[in-house]
This record gives structure tokens, C-alpha cells and sequence, in this order.
């Protein structure tokens, strides 16, 4: 093909290009456009200028063609037989599929029984338990002394063995410090002390600590709060709390109630201390179970009598 420049005019750009593709019978994309004027109206329509391109044809090269991709790859053949080719999914199904990680679930947190007399949650339950000899007795002393003193609250300490537990007492000089926050002090000192003789002794040790009389008080209290609120359940039918109790305190509400036929105690909550309800039993079941009937709707006949549907 002819690869010659010509110069071509027309009354605007697109006119001129219109005369170039009909000169060398080829369409716009092949051809080399210059745009040398763009020709102009003039004024009032006189001294128009036409439009001046020049043009040269494109050298178009032959484009290799490339096979299909049926031609391009000659299919497998199996005994004179074509091969048919496995779908993705048939792929996705016979490879092995990678098994999820497996995540560990967290263990649930059980409530101790009313029985229960230890704040057991240290994690050593599976432990058996210590044997109190007087070398563990020493260990448990000197270890409460040592608390007490960096605590400035330096005390005399008693230890007792009795029923496979450490009764620890503590002499009264700073009992107002030591049981302060209803003995939330004095229950995180015991599980403190477990902690560190556990690490120093085989097995596990069970034990507790009072100062003075508080712990005799404090289970006195919540004995005749339950009875207390028992009254009160029994009066007005409402359900009673009594909040944050460790699992001796809520030993001595559940054994305080047990033999009332007409009330019923149980714990609730999550952790250490939780509350105590106490409860009339079976209270709002006969209103939940009670099936409710739809409303009759009265409807007038045609002699303008009332009739029920």
C-alpha cells in the first residue's frame, strides 16, 4: 500500500478527514493525521479559511494468528479415546481439605457447693491434699507473718491443724484494717497465703485465717440476715440478695435456710464471690403456664340478637 503524503482541505477538520479515508479507501485508524489549520468561520461568514490536514497512510502489519486453544493443545488420548477434562470442582474434591484449627474452649467456671469451706480457686483442686505436719505448720506461720509485716500490720500468729485444714488466728491490733470491706481484705490475704505455700509444699494446702472473732461475727450476721430475709419472702412474696459472699458465707446462708420447707436459697453469678437469692419455690410458674384465652367478640344476628363466636 501506497505510503505517500497528500495534504487535503475541507470547510472543517472532520470534513478534510472524510476526503482523506475516501482517497485511500481506508477508514480513520489507519491513516496518519497532521492537522496543519483548523479552518475558521471568518466574520459574518465572509474570508472563511478552510480546514488543512496531511495525511500518510499507516503501515498495517500482518498480525500473527494465534491457534484456538481447542487446536492448541491436542487433547489426551486413552485407548483411542479423548480424555475429558476434570472440572474445578472435581479438582476442589479430591484434594484434601485442611482441617480448622482447633481453639481451645475456655473451662466453665463451676459454683462451689454450699459445703464447700475454701476459697478453692487457685487451680490446685486436682492436687491431693498436703499432709500438715509441723514442718508445713512452721511454713504457714512464718509466711503470714512475713505478709503481715510488709502489710504494717505486724501480729502474733496462731496456727492450728484440724480435719486437714490450717486454722490460722491473728491477734486483733489491726483488725479494723484486716477485715475491712465486709473481710474482703482478710479473704484475699488466705488466698495470698495459699498461693505462696502451695509453691513450697507438696500437695495441697488448705487452710484459714481470722482475726480476733471477726469470721464467728461475720457468719452470725449472715445467719440471721437469711432468716431475716426468709421473713420477708414469706410476707410479700419478693425475691431477696444478699451480694458478694465467698463460698463459706454462702455455705452458711444455704445451711441456714436448708430446713425451711417454704423458702429455697441458691448462688448466682460468676467468679469468686457471687450473690445469694433467696426465694419462694415454684414462685411465678402457675402465671407463666396458665394458658390465656382468646376474647370472645359478640356479633348481632338478623333478628338483632346478641350471639358469642
Amino acid at each position: 500500500m501506497s505510503s505517500e503524503t497528500k495534504d487535503f482541505y475541507g470547510k472543517n477538520v472532520a470534513a478534510a478527514i472524510k476526503k482523506a479515508c475516501e482517497e485511500f479507501g481506508v477508514a480513520q485508524e489507519n491513516l496518519t493525521i497532521e492537522v496543519l489549520e483548523t479552518g475558521s468561520k471568518g466574520i459574518f461568514g465572509l474570508i472563511r479559511q478552510k480546514a488543512h490536514i496531511r495525511v500518510k497512510i499507516q503501515a498495517i502489519e500482518e498480525e500473527a494468528v494465534e491457534p484456538s486453544p481447542e487446536k492448541q493443545a491436542a487433547p489426551a488420548k486413552q485407548n483411542g479415546k479423548k480424555k475429558p477434562a476434570r472440572s474445578s470442582r472435581e479438582k476442589q474434591a479430591k484434594e484434601p481439605k485442611a482441617e480448622p484449627e482447633k481453639v481451645p474452649q475456655p473451662e466453665p467456671v463451676v459454683d462451689p457447693s454450699p459445703g464447700d469451706d475454701e476459697l478453692n480457686d487457685n487451680g490446685d483442686t486436682a492436687k491431693p491434699v498436703a499432709e500438715l505436719s509441723e514442718d508445713t505448720i512452721a511454713i504457714v506461720r512464718d509466711e503470714l507473718t512475713s505478709i503481715l509485716a510488709l502489710m504494717e500490720c505486724p501480729s502474733t500468729v496462731t496456727v492450728q491443724a484440724e480435719e486437714g485444714t490450717a486454722h490460722c488466728k491473728v491477734s486483733d491490733e489491726h483488725q479494723e484494717v484486716l477485715t475491712s470491706q465486709d473481710g474482703r481484705v482478710l479473704d484475699s490475704l488466705q488466698y495470698l497465703l495459699r498461693k505462696i505455700v502451695s509453691k513450697k509444699i507438696t500437695g495441697r494446702i488448705q487452710l484459714t485465717i481470722d482475726v480476733g472473732d471477726f469470721r464467728e461475727k461475720r457468719f452470725q450476721e449472715l445467719k440471721e440476715r437469711a432468716i431475716e430475709y426468709a421473713a420477708l419472702v414469706k410476707e410479700d412474696g419478693k425475691t431477696q440478695v444478699i451480694s458478694s459472699l465467698n463460698p463459706s458465707e454462702r455455705r452458711v446462708v444455704h445451711v441456714a435456710l436448708q430446713d425451711d420447707p417454704d423458702i429455697r436459697s441458691r448462688s448466682v453469678g460468676e467468679g469468686l464471690f457471687k450473690k445469694v437469692l433467696i426465694y419462694k419455690p415454684g414462685k411465678g410458674r402457675k402465671n407463666n403456664n396458665r394458658k390465656r384465652g382468646r376474647p370472645r367478640s359478640r356479633k348481632k344476628n338478623d333478628s338483632g340478637s346478641v350471639r358469642e363466636s
